[in-house]
């Protein structure tokens, strides 16, 4: 017989009227639960606690007039493009363009060891044909879409910047999901002169796949970024325990305090 998938809703605790005062699935409920249904349930409550900062995010750009594009570094499924789509189409931004950078071969070989064992060479792969079908089927901006393939070394170009800059095209969300400092480090250089002030940056693996350490991936390439550019950032929203976001500024008096 085959058993009935359970509903995760995402995020949301639901509250109790006792003792502990929030609904908590006991021995019976949890009686089967598989390896198959802890990967669902992590999906469920991840993807929702990402589709909630997206909310947030275009609220965000739209409400302080940040006029600018999307901008996707790893893309694997389409899924917080679609999160990103959506949410344009909600706060009606007809002008903005969205760029889908990826190898659309998976994962480069990693170059420092990580603590996921699933990120090898060719993990996480989501074909250029089957990431624009998926943009189609979603059926929103679908003709101001734009997928650059290629590894980041190769394919985030000085030419392809300049094309852009000479196009006006300024940085209105970035999201960088990039998971290995190697594929990090060349976008953060990318995007740097296509930033405005109010930009958001969200990167998605800023506490995955290395225990939290800083000096390792992701973390490490945002970090070294830091050191070398113009911009200043402030801290904005956290998403979940492995991402958060940031707003860039460009510091023309020194303020004290603590935001």
């Amino acid at each position: 017989m085959q058993r009935t998938k359970p509903h995760f809703p995402p995020v949301a605790i639901e509250g109790a009227l006792s003792e502990p005062w929030i609904a908590l699935a006991d021995g019976r409920a949890l009686a089967e639960w598989s390896r198959e249904d802890e990967i669902a349930y992590n999906q469920t409550n991840r993807q929702g606690e990402k589709a909630l900062f997206f909310r947030r995010a275009f609220d965000y750009v739209t409400d302080n007039r940040v006029k600018g594009d999307y901008y996707e570094f790893g893309c694997h499924r389409c899924r917080t493009f679609r999160m990103a789509l959506t949410e344009a189409r909600r706060h009606n931004l007809s002008a903005m363009k969205f760029r889908a950078f990826d190898s659309f071969e998976g994962l480069p070989d990693p170059a420092t060891e990580t603590s996921v064992e699933i990120w090898k060479r060719h993990a996480l792969a989501t074909s250029q044909e089957t990431f624009m079908k998926m943009v189609r089927e979603h059926g929103i901006y679908a003709d101001s879409v734009q997928a650059i393939k290629g590894f980041y070394a190769d394919s985030l170009t000085p030419k392809l910047q300049k094309a852009l800059l000479d196009q006006g095209r300024k940085i209105a969300l970035a999201n960088i999901d990039c998971d290995l400092y190697e594929s990090a480090a060349p976008v953060f250089d990318f995007i740097d002169p296509l930033l405005q002030e109010g930009a958001s940056i969200y990167i998605d693996d800023l506490f995955a796949g290395y225990r939290g350490n800083p000096s390792k991936g992701v973390a490490r390439a945002f970090l070294e970024w830091q050191r070398r550019t113009r911009w200043k950032v402030q801290r904005h929203l956290d998403v979940g325990w492995w991402g958060r976001s940031y707003i860039v500024y460009l510091e023309k008096e020194n303020v004290d305090g603590v935001l």
